[in-house]
């Protein structure tokens, strides 16, 4: 098993924050400080599928907007969630995005529509993708280091540690979900 974690755990990483990454990226850090990754080529690697992604979806927005809309109708629910912090927070959004689970991508959709220069969003996504990638690599990692000193060896207790990490992307998650419902709920009321 480690041995496939070695050979394409970067690989993976790369895939998987093409679409959404914090949960990889946070056992990527985790398994860097156990040794089975190199914590630098992991963040590395969530930076460029991250930065990719993001890149793309914006491009696409800005070329065939009706298109995609048409396509990926489940978007389109979060269309309005994401149209108000565009409109609320602007060019900032660019950087809060990757912290808001869940509308990520309609995000970046919303701000493809939103004509912002290219230019700028490139920077903005570049900073925010960095930011992120090392946020998120280091807390894995640092997490994986104030577990071993609070319980010892890890590998002894190593399957209750993922249940712990799973344990606490899952409450993020809940809580990011009860944030679209409020937000949500918010769009909807106004007139």
């Amino acid at each position: 098993m480690e041995e496939l974690i070695q050979k394409y755990g970067y690989i993976i990483i790369f895939l998987i924050t093409l679409l959404e990454g914090e949960t990889v990226l946070l056992i990527a850090g985790f398994m860097a400080y156990q040794g089975l990754l190199d914590l630098e080529l992991s963040i590395i690697s969530a930076f460029i599928g991250s930065t990719l992604a993001d890149q793309i979806i914006f491009h696409l927005m800005r070329r065939n907007s009706n298109f995609i809309l048409k396509k990926f109708k489940k978007f389109g629910k979060y269309q309005m969630i994401a149209k108000h912090y565009v409109e609320k927070y602007g060019s900032a959004v660019v950087l809060l995005a990757r912290y808001l689970y869940g509308i990520r991508t309609p995000l970046v959709m919303m701000v493809g529509l939103s004509g912002m220069n290219a230019l700028k969003f490139t920077i903005l996504n570049l900073i925010a993708a960095g930011i992120w990638a090392l946020s998120f690599g280091y807390a894995g990692f640092y997490f994986g280091h104030a577990a071993e000193r609070f319980i010892g060896d890890l590998k002894v207790y190593q399957i209750y540690g993922w249940i712990l990490i799973f344990s606490v992307i899952f409450v993020l998650y809940m809580i990011s979900r009860i944030r679209i419902h409020q937000m949500k709920k918010l769009t909807d009321s106004k007139p």
